[in-house]
């Protein structure tokens, strides 16, 4: 990879390109370019990555799902768990640029929870999480995902189990958080949990993460302008002391039983099977697992993902 730096008005860039090996990859290309930003308190540092227009145009990014977005959490729960050794927001995120009239692109973040940390079960009443947010408000989507496979997330591994749409409100150090109906989510012994937040172009300011610079697991970012075409560690693209802030309230524990026995048998197996299928393309709250207003395939996952029988 060829680099050169170059020092301007106070921003640094980082400009690269990708050796000629890598020249032929579906959805490369090499002009224009997208950076990857920090906003600094002084000065903004930027590294231009390839931006992939194939990509983008695929309309593969997270999309924005129905929910709720209260401003405070109404049943904190007693055994919140977070991925960050503080709750330290001092730390400016990390957000994909744009080469067009927007100041960053769509940028999607997520964060992983295992059963170390949430037990085989967890009932999720709020999600809080870190925002800067320097221009106007922006929608956004808070996403809770089941990756059957655990370590790095990819989006196709993914399987929907929630998610809340929420105003990303203009501020530095945020905490924002976003609750509807507490989430039963069980996790087996090589799953992991995926919180992401996903929102769009910024037109007139730089919208990230806030966090801290610790954590027990990485934080991921996801942004086809900037060839990033699936989640990617921070750490993996030279911003390792960089960690959105995101912290699970709730209790260890489902008091409703397993996710997915509609019949409520104790178990999931064919009965409930036969009440999701039945109540397919409907708003059943009963066979409506993921709580997005429909039951569908969603919903079928979640319940083939819990099966006992």
């Amino acid at each position: 990879m060829k680099q050169s730096l170059v020092l301007a008005s106070g921003v640094l860039l980082l400009a690269a390109s990708l050796a000629s090996a890598d020249a032929g990859r579906k959805g490369r290309s090499d002009a224009p370019v997208a950076p990857i930003t920090k906003e600094a308190p002084v000065s903004r540092e930027t590294r231009q990555l390839p931006r992939n227009d194939d990509f983008r145009a695929g309309g593969m990014r997270l999309a924005a799902l129905a929910g709720t977005s209260p401003s405070s959490c109404p049943n904190p729960g007693a055994n919140p768990v977070s991925a960050n050794s503080s709750g330290d927001l001092s730390v400016n995120g990390i957000a994909c640029g744009d080469t067009g009239t927007n100041i960053t692109a769509a940028n999607t973040y997520a964060r992983i929870f295992d059963q170390l940390q949430l037990g085989t079960a967890y009932t999720i009443n709020c999600i809080n999480f870190g925002v800067d947010n320097t221009g106007s408000p922006l929608p956004g989507t808070v996403a809770l995902w089941r990756d059957p496979s655990g370590g790095n997330p990819s989006i196709a591994e993914l399987e929907l189990i929630a998610s809340y749409e929420v105003s990303l409100t203009t501020g530095i150090g945020q905490l924002l958080t976003v609750s509807g109906d507490p989430v039963c989510v069980q996790i087996g012994a090589n799953e992991t949990l995926v919180v992401t937040l996903d929102y769009p172009e910024s037109p007139n300011g730089f919208c990230a993460f806030a966090g801290g610079t610790t954590a027990s697991s990485p934080t991921y970012i996801y942004a086809a302008d900037c060839g990033l075409s699936d989640f990617t560690s921070l750490a993996s693209i030279g911003f390792s002391d960089f960690q959105w802030y995101v912290e699970l309230s709730g209790d260890f524990g489902c008091s409703d039983g397993v996710l997915g026995d509609l019949n409520n048998d104790g178990i999931v197996d064919g009965a409930d099977l036969a009440i999701l299928l039945g109540a397919w393309g409907s708003n059943d709250p009963i066979a409506d697992l993921s709580g997005d207003g429909e039951v569908g395939g969603a919903d079928l996952s979640i319940l083939l993902g819990n099966w006992t029988a």
